[in-house]
């Protein structure tokens, strides 16, 4: 044993019980001579193979046993049975074994540089040393199996508790290389960035905010992650967390056999959500917003978002075929001249597969200014916005609050514009009742007259 080495002796009887610890020098050395006359002469070596034991690159873990605890075999040889440096069985006398950027393949017999068919060497990839300029990394056989091996010793051999009866070195498998590409417009992949990890862990969507969490991947402003794939043809998807010491390496030979793994992913334009909640849709709500209904939505006890019913809408609604209802929207500021569950509906705007019932649009005030349109769905729609499939019914309460001077437009769907792929049953009425009610008109083309009282 080399002066350079430290070691940590244990003595293993039924269970771990620590003899000695490394000393702080870098002189110091197992008290071999002690333990042999106490009759511990049988002794396994733990190689951290440039891990740490006890936060040092130069520390071992030795186990040394008497022959008194072994198991008589019916060859005449006596087991022992081993445990793993971080077992806790052993108490005070547990140490992990760790490497930054690497993790655990398991506890080898035996350890030979890696080489190449031609005998080139290898480095801890599976690459040319040549090509990578990366050190020569290594080989392993014999996985020991804590559950089932034991160690077989000959009593009547010259044991001695300085010379292990069997070293074992950790293999260490460094994290896996991701690779993240998105596609550009002709379809070639660009790099995004690079992590190294063990596992990758896909993108998921959060039903509590309907917000997504991207986890390790990366992001690209203005975008949102839509799909990633195993190839750049994009057929193959990833659905499911890679577990990288499972797909790609060999436990056989404790190595990888992989440099890095290229993730292709594709994206959406613009802010998504994939909502779930009522309070979801509210709380993320944004003009420009893009959101996947992934349930039935009720407003009854939530606020339809004042930001709609003001602004202008210019994203994307799919709703794959669910149903929001219980919405009561009031337009009541009279800085705005569009209004509705949209105060407008602009160009590139998209609502498909939604229906809306229960809803009810009251227009308070916001008309003092000429021009003013308010519909129960918008202001104003522009006539390149896009709806299939959207279904609406629900009530639009004029109050008499609101005061239109002239040139004021109010139809049951809304006041300017004529979408289409939109069906709808809409009734029109005075908010308030009685002698200071309005008087509404619905004329035959939905729009609608209001006289003031």
């Amino acid at each position: 044993m080399t002066k350079q080495i430290k070691f940590i002796v244990t003595a293993l009887l039924v269970l771990s019980l620590t003899v000695c610890l490394s000393a702080c020098s870098d002189n110091w050395e197992a008290p071999y001579a002690s333990l042999q006359e106490n009759g511990y002469n049988v002794s396994v070596r733990f190689d951290v193979n440039g891990g740490f034991f006890a936060g040092a690159t130069d520390v071992s873990v030795v186990d040394v046993f008497s022959l008194d605890s072994g198991i008589k075999n019916a060859d005449g040889t006596l087991g022992f049975w081993l445990l793993k440096p971080e077992d806790p069985a052993r108490a005070q006398g547990s140490f992990a074994a760790t490497k930054n950027g690497y993790f655990l393949a398991g506890w080898y017999r035996e350890r030979t540089l890696r080489v190449d068919e031609k005998g080139q060497p290898l480095d801890e990839y599976g690459v040319l040393c040549a090509e990578s300029g990366r050190e020569q990394g290594y080989t392993y056989s014999g996985k020991w199996d804590f559950e089932t091996d034991t160690l077989n010793v000959d009593p009547n051999t010259d044991l001695s508790a300085d010379s292990p009866a069997l070293t074992l070195y950790a293999a260490w498998i460094p994290y896996i290389q991701y690779e993240f590409y998105s596609m550009d417009p002709s379809g070639e992949p660009v790099l995004l960035s690079t992590l190294q990890s063990v596992d990758l862990q896909i993108p998921e969507w959060n039903q509590k905010n309907g917000k997504l969490n991207m986890k390790d991947f990366p992001q690209i402003d203005g975008k949102t992650f839509d799909a990633a794939y195993l190839d750049s043809g994009l057929t193959q998807p990833l659905t499911d967390t890679i577990h990288g010491q499972d797909g790609y390496v060999d436990y056989a030979t404790g190595t990888l056999n992989v440099e890095a793994i290229p993730i292709y992913t594709t994206w959406l334009e613009g802010s998504w959500y994939k909502i779930f909640t009522a309070d979801q849709l509210s709380s993320n709500a944004r003009l420009d917003g893009n959101y996947i209904l992934m349930d039935d939505l009720d407003f009854s006890g939530s606020i339809w978002p004042a930001l709609f019913v003001k602004g202008e809408f210019s994203g994307t609604i799919q709703g794959n075929g669910h149903t929001v209802t219980g919405i009561h929207a009031i337009q009541a500021d009279n800085s705005r001249l569009h209004g509705g569950l949209f105060g407008s509906i602009a160009a590139g705007a998209v609502i498909t597969d939604l229906t809306l019932t229960d809803v009810t649009v009251t227009i308070e005030a916001g008309s003092r200014m000429q021009g003013a349109a308010f519909g129960l769905l918008a202001g104003s729609v522009s006539a390149d916005a896009v709806f299939g499939n959207v279904n609406i019914s629900g009530d639009l309460l004029i109050s008499n609050q609101c005061y239109p001077q002239s040139d004021y437009t109010v139809g049951l769907l809304c006041g300017i514009g004529a979408p289409t792929g939109i069906s709808y049953e809409i009734s029109c009425a005075a908010a308030e009742e009685g002698s200071d009610a309005v008087t509404v008109t619905v004329h035959d083309d939905d729009s609608v007259t209001v006289t003031f009282p």
